[in-house]
């Protein structure tokens, strides 16, 4: 009689668990109706850079129950509520982890490299010597240098102060532009047939073999957009699947075109594991992340760089937030943010720097730098390029800096002239405008400077 009652209750039990948040949710789904609240408590966005599953149209035997299973898990009842418990339970077991466990480990690890003889800077310590993890923390995180965690933030943003379709409210209170750039990372707005991309690369490969008439080297970086590095933090949108877009621009100009063409998003990944590479509440990159496009230039102008990890880091207090001022929030409602300052970053290099009297601009400088490099470079980009700047202006004995908006009205003209090398540093978002525009510019400009060889040559042969 007992094992009957026991096994009763065992199937009540089991019956309740299985069936009773469905039950539940369809009960809540009928009273949203009423009550529309409920669903947007419950059924909240998260943070995955992707589309719900679906089932097909035709049924396919052989993964009809693959497909029937990814299309009920995401939409099991109560999904958002049991995702975010369990990033909340994740996150506190981290911390024991991050702020005793992890600092051990990096200890005994580093003793045992000093023990083996192994220099900081050695580049060709082996990775079966450490653990994966701890030698990449080692080598990169900022808690080795006993200095603040770069991933600590206690600022609590006023989100209710936020009235503007311009910016993207993600998780965690991480803002984003929304602008063209959102269509793009959604997969609308690339460009998915050859022929259109031949088209639109043609610019930048005139520019190179113009570039290369003249003796001058062109460089030309994309930065990435805050999503593409932090998709994490965006709310839930529909993707484009990579077979709607089969062709990549930037695969198919490294892949068919000598253009020297960079786009970091693998570098600022790759770092992003140990450092903030972009801005909380901004929609630009960081010393950081400045720090490695400036990198990237260098390679590809064949010079050499300067390693992250032999930089020593700062955080201080700043108010780095265009985003919310976008967002139509006050002066006194900005959240504190920080920055990185390197603070050993070639502090023997003296600088002279000197800003254009016409237009009178901040954006628009010539600087020289003895110590550099006997190169005269032409940076010429958006915002984005204000961050990664700092980081060439000691490695060459001259920098024409300026802003692309000042390209039409031929204010770059001698710049790009005197050049030995010309770099375009544009955001992913002004890549379709405004690159082949200023690849035109820059074209027409060293065509006169062709003219002028030509005849020199000619009047003195």
């Amino acid at each position: 009689m007992f094992k009957k009652i026991q096994n009763l209750i065992f199937a009540i039990l089991f019956v309740v668990v299985i069936a009773g948040p469905m039950i539940s949710w369809g009960v809540l789904s009928i009273v949203n109706i009423v009550n529309p609240s409920i669903m947007e408590t419950l059924d909240f966005d998260l943070n995955e850079k992707r589309s719900k599953a679906t089932m097909s149209e035709i049924i396919d035997l052989s993964i009809i129950t693959y497909e029937a299973e990814n299309y009920y898990n995401d939409r099991l009842p109560y999904r958002s509520l049991l995702i975010n418990f369990k990033r909340y339970l994740d996150a506190k077991l981290e911390e024991p982890y991050k702020n005793k466990i992890e600092a051990m480990l990096l200890k005994i690890f580093s003793k045992r490299k000093n023990a083996e003889g192994l220099d900081d800077t050695d580049e060709n310590i082996s990775n079966e010597m450490f653990m994966e993890d701890a030698v990449e923390k080692y080598l990169n995180h900022g808690l080795y240098k006993e200095e603040i965690d770069p991933y600590d933030d206690t600022i609590e943003f006023p989100i209710k102060y936020l009235n503007n379709p311009r910016v993207i409210v993600g998780q965690s209170d991480w803002l984003y532009l929304n602008e063209n750039n959102i269509a793009y990372y959604q997969g609308i707005n690339k460009i998915s047939s050859e022929s259109e991309i031949k088209k639109h690369v043609e610019p930048y490969v005139r520019l190179k073999r113009m570039c290369d008439i003249v003796g001058k080297r062109l460089v030309i970086l994309i930065c990435p957009e805050k999503e593409e590095i932090y998709p994490e933090y965006m709310p839930t949108m529909e993707i484009k699947d990579y077979v709607e877009v089969p062709i990549d621009i930037r695969e198919y100009v490294k892949a068919n075109t000598d253009v020297t063409y960079i786009y970091p998003k693998e570098e600022l990944l790759k770092h992003k594991k140990n450092y903030l590479v972009y801005k909380k509440y901004d929609s630009h990159w960081n010393a950081i992340g400045g720090f490695i496009a400036a990198n990237e230039i260098k390679k590809a102008l064949g010079l050499p760089t300067t390693s992250l990890r032999d930089m020593k880091l700062k955080k201080v207090p700043t108010m780095d937030a265009d985003l919310a001022f976008y967002g139509n929030t006050s002066v006194e409602n900005l959240p504190m943010t920080f920055k990185y300052v390197f603070e050993n970053y070639k502090p023997t290099h003296i600088v002279e720097r000197v800003f254009a009297k016409n237009p009178v601009t901040l954006d628009s400088f010539t600087t020289h730098c003895e110590q550099g490099f006997n190169r005269k470079v032409f940076l010429i980009g958006d915002s984005f390029r204000e961050a990664l700047q700092e980081f060439i202006i000691k490695d060459f004995k001259e920098l024409y800096c300026n802003t692309y908006t000042n390209a039409t009205d031929g204010f770059i003209r001698e710049e790009v002239k005197r050049a030995d090398d010309i770099v375009i540093t544009l955001v992913e978002r002004n890549e379709g405008i405004v690159l082949p525009q200023l690849c035109d510019i820059i074209y027409n400009i060293l065509g006169e400077y062709k003219n002028d060889i030509d005849s020199f040559l000619r009047q003195n042969h």
